[in-house]
């Protein structure tokens, strides 16, 4: 999944290009899907293989079969297709193979499989201002699944915790170069998983002032959401290689 920040014009959303929806998993009913875009505004068309000529509306939408689906996950071709298409794709949840697969691919946007017809294309409404967006009911499985790919990619162990070996320390010199202290210590806070209401009560906060932290230390490393702040982290190299790091 690549890294981008929200699209602002004025309030109004911007789609950057037409969709290319990838059907992952699960069983979806192509005809209540295609209906349930097209009231929101799309154009959206079902195909059973990647058809030659991209949609001519910036606001179009190309929806997949499932086999060619996981045709264009499993090749290259997504590469260069994401020069064209916005690729999103729709997962089921508890499918930690397949969530790594879409990591490492161009999918920029994702939905869970268990949600309605009508709730996804609601969902796609608040994509279409961002660059990247992941469905909330997707956030958790997410978070584990760049985990995995970031011991995988860097071959160096993310946590010397023995006692929770999920969990991921923020590198507090490279970070303070961005964030405040107190951001710094919120976004370690979200690397192990806590919750706003979890980091307030650790930290004898109030939940607003924990959210108006993560607000702004989601803007200044140009983070869509708290499960894009995690990639983001990775990205800029904050993770703390072989001990614990600690605020100075």
């Amino acid at each position: 999944m690549t890294s981008m920040t929200r699209n602002r014009t004025g309030g109004s959303a911007l789609i950057l290009n037409p969709f290319l929806w990838l059907q992952l998993g699960g069983k979806r009913n192509d005809e209540f899907l295609l209906t349930a875009l097209s009231s929101s505004g799309y154009n959206t068309e079902f195909h059973e293989y990647l058809p030659e000529e991209r949609p001519k509306s910036r606001n179009g939408v190309v929806l997949l079969s499932k086999n060619e689906s996981f045709r264009l996950l499993e090749s290259d071709l997504l590469h260069n297709l994401s020069t064209y298409y916005r690729v999103c794709a729709v997962v089921p949840e508890q499918a930690p193979e397949l969530l790594k697969k879409v990591v490492q691919s161009e999918v920029t946007t994702l939905f869970s499989i268990n949600q309605s017809s009508r709730k996804i294309a609601q969902h796609l409404s608040v994509a279409s201002m961002y660059s990247t967006y992941v469905d909330p009911l997707l956030q958790t499985e997410l978070v584990k699944a760049l985990r995995t790919y970031y011991d995988m990619k860097t071959d160096k162990p993310y946590s010397v915790d023995e006692e929770n070996e999920d969990t991921l320390y923020l590198d507090y010199a490279k970070a303070s170069v961005r964030l405040t202290a107190s951001e710094c210590r919120v976004l370690d806070a979200i690397l192990k998983g806590k919750s706003n209401r979890q980091i307030a009560e650790d930290d004898f906060l109030s939940v607003s002032t924990v959210n108006n932290h993560v607000s702004q230390l989601t803007r200044k490393i140009e983070a869509n959401d708290r499960t894009h702040a995690v990639k983001r982290v990775i990205e800029l190299d904050w993770l703390h290689y072989g001990y614990l790091a600690t605020e100075k």
